[in-house]
Formats: C-alpha cells, sequence, structure tokens
C-alpha cells in the first residue's frame, strides 16, 4: 500500500495554467506582432509566411482555451490523461514540421518551429506520467498502460473500458461493501445510542418525576432533582455531537481526529463515571499517510472506548496518541477489570481491529488479564520524509543539464533546447521537495 503522498507531487491544475498562459501569451505575440518580426519579407505573397505566423498564433490561443477547462476537472485521473492526450497532440505537430523542414523549407527558422512543439510534448509527457511524483519503485511506462482509460489488467488505449462483465463484478463488489459498512454502521449506532443517549433520556425522565413529586412538600430535593435533568441533558448532548461527528463523510485529517478523539473520552467519562485523560504528541503530516488511516485509529479508538463502558468497569482510562519512529500509534489504557484474552478476544471486536491494522500494514497488541485493566495499542506506519534522496535526484539532474548545455554550445543543436528545459524543470521540482521533506523533518523532529 502506497503510504501518503510523494513530496514531489504537481498539482496537475498549475501545469495546465501555465501552459494556457504561456500559448495564449504566444499566440497573441505571433497573431499580433509575428508577421513584423519573422515574416515582412513575404508578407505580400499569398499563404506566406504572414499567413502561417498569424493562423499558428490562433491555434496556440485557441490551445490555450482548451487548456482552461481542464484545469477546472475535480479528478486528477482525468487531468493526468488529459496532460498525456495534450502531450501526443504536440507530438503530431512536430512530426508534421519535422517533416516538412526535411523536405521543403530547410534548415533555419523551421529548426525552431520544429523544437517548440517538441519541448512542450517532452515537458507534457513527463508531467502526465509523474504528476502524482517522482514513481520510485515503479517503471515509468507502468503509468502508460491506462493513460487514456480506466485502469485493467491488459493494455488499453485511446478510450478503453473494462469488459462489461468486469465493471459488473466490480460494481457488485462494492455495492456488497457498501452495503456491509451502512449495516455495521447502523448496529453501531443502535448500540451506541442504546448504553448512551436512551440511558441519559431515562434517567431525565425518572429525575422530572422525581422533581414534580416533590415540587410542593420538599422544595430542596425538587431543585436536586432539576439538577439531575440539566447534567444529563447535558451528557446527552456530548453523546450526540459525538455521534454525529462520526457520520462526517470527510476523512478525518491529524488534528480533527485528535478532537474527536478528546470529545470521546469525554463522552466515556460522563457515561461511566471513570477518569479519562487524552494526551496528544507530535502528529506526522496528514498526507503523509495512507488514505483512510486517520478513520482506522478513531474506528478502532471508538471500539475499544465501547468495550472499556461496557466491560471495564474502570475509574481510570489513558487515551495516547502520537508520532513515534515512522509510526502513528494510539494507546488506550484502563485499571478496569480486565479479561481473559483466550476466552474473551472474540467479543471484543478484536478480529475487526486486526484486520483494520492489516489493512494499512499496521499493528494491534492487547494486553490484560483478569482484575489487572487492559493496554490496548494500535499502530499504523508514515511515510518518513528523506531530504537527502531529493538533493541526490537533483544532482544527477544537475550533470545531466551541464551536459546538455556543453552539448548545445559546442554543436548548436536546437534541439537540447528541450532537454535543457527538461532538466531545469526537474532540479527546480526536485529542491521544492527537498524543502518540504527538510520542513516536515524538522516539525516531527
Amino acid at each position: 500500500m502506497q503510504i501518503g503522498q510523494r513530496l514531489d507531487a504537481i498539482d496537475s491544475r498549475i501545469i495546465f495554467r501555465a501552459y494556457a498562459g504561456l500559448a495564449g501569451l504566444a499566440g497573441l505575440v505571433l497573431l499580433c506582432w509575428g508577421p513584423l518580426w519573422l515574416g515582412s519579407d513575404l508578407a505580400g505573397q499569398p499563404w506566406g509566411k504572414a499567413a502561417l505566423i498569424r493562423v499558428l498564433g490562433s491555434i496556440l490561443i485557441a490551445a490555450a482555451c482548451f487548456a482552461v477547462p481542464l484545469a477546472s476537472m475535480p479528478d486528477p485521473n482525468a487531468r493526468q490523461r488529459g496532460l498525456l492526450w495534450l502531450s501526443a497532440g504536440h507530438a503530431v505537430v512536430f512530426l508534421v514540421v519535422l517533416t516538412q523542414r526535411l523536405t521543403i523549407w530547410g534548415p533555419g527558422l523551421a529548426d525552431w518551429a520544429a523544437t517548440a512543439p517538441f519541448a512542450a510534448a517532452l515537458l507534457l509527457s513527463y508531467f502526465g506520467v509523474t504528476a502524482y511524483g517522482d514513481p520510485t519503485g515503479e517503471p515509468p511506462w507502468s503509468r502508460l498502460i491506462t493513460l487514456f482509460g480506466e485502469p485493467v489488467p491488459r493494455i488499453v488505449f485511446f478510450g478503453g473500458t473494462p469488459p462489461p462483465s468486469t465493471r459488473k463484478l466490480r460494481s457488485q463488489y462494492e455495492q456488497q461493501i457498501r452495503e456491509a459498512a451502512s449495516h455495521e454502521e447502523r448496529n453501531r449506532l443502535a448500540r451506541d445510542l442504546h448504553d448512551s443517549v436512551k440511558q441519559q433520556v431515562f434517567v431525565m425522565q425518572t429525575a422530572a418525576a422525581t422533581a414534580q413529586a416533590r415540587f410542593d412538600d420538599d422544595p430542596g430535593g425538587a431543585k436536586q432533582a432539576l439538577e439531575e435533568v440539566r447534567n444529563s441533558a447535558r451528557e446527552a448532548m456530548t453523546e450526540m455531537e459525538v455521534m454525529l461527528d462520526q457520520l462526517r463523510a470527510a476523512p478525518l485529517e491529524n488534528v480533527g481526529l485528535a478532537e474527536a478523539l478528546k470529545a470521546q473520552g469525554e463522552a466515556l467519562g460522563f457515561r461511566t463515571g471513570a477518569r479519562v485523560q487524552c494526551e496528544v504528541g507530535k502528529l506526522p503530516p496528514s498526507d503523509s499517510m495512507a488514505p483512510g488511516a486517520q478513520q482506522a485509529i478513531f474506528r478502532v479508538a471508538q471500539e475499544a472506548m465501547a468495550n472499556v463502558a461496557r466491560h471495564a468497569r474502570a475509574r481510570n482510562v489513558l487515551i495516547s496518541l502520537g508520532a513515534v519512529n515512522g509510526q502513528f500509534r494510539l494507546r488506550i489504557q484502563d485499571d478496569g477489570a480486565g479479561f481473559n484474552q483466550n476466552d474473551s478476544a472474540r467479543g471484543l471486536g478484536l478480529a475487526s481491529m486486526r484486520e483494520r491494522a492489516e489493512e494499512f500494514d499496521g499493528k494491534l497488541d492487547v494486553s490484560s488479564r483478569p482484575g489487572a485493566g487492559t493496554s490496548l495499542g494500535f499502530s499504523i506506519p508514515y511515510a518518513v520524509p528523506e531530504p537527502a534522496k531529493y538533493l541526490r535526484k537533483a544532482a544527477i539532474w544537475a550533470v545531466l543539464l551541464i551536459m546538455n548545455l556543453a552539448s548545445a554550445i559546442r554543436f548548436s543543436n536546437r534541439a537540447e533546447v528541450a532537454l535543457i528545459l527538461l532538466c531545469s524543470i526537474v532540479i527546480i521540482r526536485e529542491i521544492v521537495a527537498w524543502r518540504r521533506a527538510r520542513k516536515q523533518s524538522e516539525t516531527l523532529a
């Protein structure tokens, strides 16, 4: 499982916007002033340089107009495919211009006319393949398998889609997963409502009846009963807020996870009367973890605290959350009744906790004895930044840049311009990733 987001990832929307700006500006310059600079000697000839330059400028402006809506697409996979399609279009233009240069135009201005689409095709294909980050440990051509269609177990080009049977099976499987998750969530909510809010409402009803019975003869008792109603109402409101937070569809960020655990601990204290302490240490960046990792930690904590409320009869509960040596760790300890792990593990939801740990390459450890309390630890790995790795890549590309510069100067090879641009962009990209990695390392230090 891929953990987190690569630090050298580039938002493809930035690439489309930069392309739209550069292509639009170049097209405007060629359309308005290009003939004065490049084609004034043939301006009077039909379809001479002046006309061709203006047509080229209008084509660039049209390409910029198409790039603007591509930058607005919400799906990053669709934007990545858009970059690769755009690269393919520039490759076609390069081949046509190169053919004309070799057969008709000859050397000169045609060399620059061929260099421009070649450079654009090279850069766009690079960004299309590595938009999500440098595919370390993954061959770059692996992304080419699904450039123009959905991921399938065979090579599909130009809008290919999975066979109907594959799509049907996948849809049925996803529907079964959603139904199972919904069923589990409904059961959990029903159980929590029964164990918390329903009990608080029952207490409020009993206290209100007591206040009504003592209203005339025992004002002090009635006042005390009304105070119980207020306290129970406050506890019920806290419980409901926690349950509503659990129903949020958006994944929890690390800061939100810490706040949610504190709220869960407060609700546990109201429900059981135990003293609940929540300690939050240093948290890793949210994008350094696999998608859904925070939700998994929250669900495990929720299940563990539900076990404490139902079975432990604890007086003190400690909840700790923090990052240690590349592991995002949750630990819940109580001084309650404990249990025999061989006899009770199956009924305490530990199997589902272990499944969540295995899903994210994490670990679950439980330690408990009858009468000695319980300690539950749950950890999920996160990506530890390595600043030196990005500096090494920048150094390698810097050597290539120097070699291309020397070749361009020695042999006056205009094709080297595209490689020089590519090396320069990669160096800048790796330096930015190095700064991000160093910042994250300082945060976790």
